[in-house]
């Protein structure tokens, strides 16, 4: 769901640093990104705080309860949040592990009745700072890693259509320019835009791991998001700095 992603974006990138922090541990990180996305988007159910049925009474194949931050659904979507604060400490690989494992151990005890949903797990942080490593495993696995030093490829797909149309037509050369790298952002959407439920599926009574199929390249991927984020970032300038 783009308007997930784009909105979760928008809470790192810009809204939290307009919020009152709260006397707890990360601030107010976490309730006030349930509340903000709560008022965004109409979700079916949202999970309670301390969830530990992965919003939906579920138990885990280990029978270890796990608590995931914040559970939504919409219609046939099931969106998982991590929330990281993380202000100044750093997200480690560890931590992008333990937070595929504790969805890969929900699933694995209920990959039939999970399987009609399409989960998409998503890795928040305030962090400006995200080690290349951590960016890395999330491509690989499908997690959608938000964090305000770098947009996401739907995001940034969606950012760069908006301004194409803003662009007046007389300016050819720089919508050329926009046009451009929306065709490569998509291109790299329609290889990299995958989730939880791309990679392991259930079928026949057995759950499949997929990942053959997806021709995954990591660092090749990170390396285009940067660029093309970059690129967005210049032509964006040049655009601001047109007379109207």
């Amino acid at each position: 769901m783009l308007s997930v992603e784009l909105y979760s974006w928008l809470f790192v990138y810009k809204e939290w640093n307009k919020l009152k922090r709260m006397p707890t541990t990360d601030k107010g990180f976490e309730d006030s990104f349930r509340e903000y996305l709560y008022r965004k988007i109409n979700f079916d159910s949202v999970s309670n705080s301390r969830d530990m049925g992965f919003g939906l009474s579920y138990s885990t194949l280990s029978d270890t309860p796990h608590e995931l931050d914040v559970i939504c659904t919409k219609d046939k979507d099931l969106i998982v949040f991590e929330l990281k604060h993380y202000e100044v400490s750093n997200l480690t690989k560890e931590i992008v592990f333990t937070f595929l494992g504790k969805v890969m151990d929900f699933f694995f005890k209920n990959a039939e009745l999970l399987s009609s949903y399409k989960i998409t797990m998503y890795l928040v942080t305030i962090n400006k700072n995200v080690d290349e490593t951590v960016r890395k495993l999330c491509v690989t696995y499908g997690i959608k890693l938000i964090e305000p030093s770098l947009m996401t490829i739907k995001v940034l797909d969606y950012y760069l259509r908006d301004l194409y149309q803003k662009i007046a037509e007389k300016e050819i050369e720089l919508k050329h320019k926009v046009a451009e790298l929306i065709e490569n952002v998509n291109k790299l959407k329609e290889q990299y835009d995958y989730s939880f439920s791309d990679i392991f599926r259930y079928k026949d009574e057995k759950i499949l791991i997929d990942l053959l199929s997806l021709e995954i390249r990591p660092s090749e991927a990170l390396s285009k998001i940067i660029e093309y984020y970059s690129s967005f970032e210049m032509v964006r300038k040049e655009w601001k700095s047109k007379p109207n």
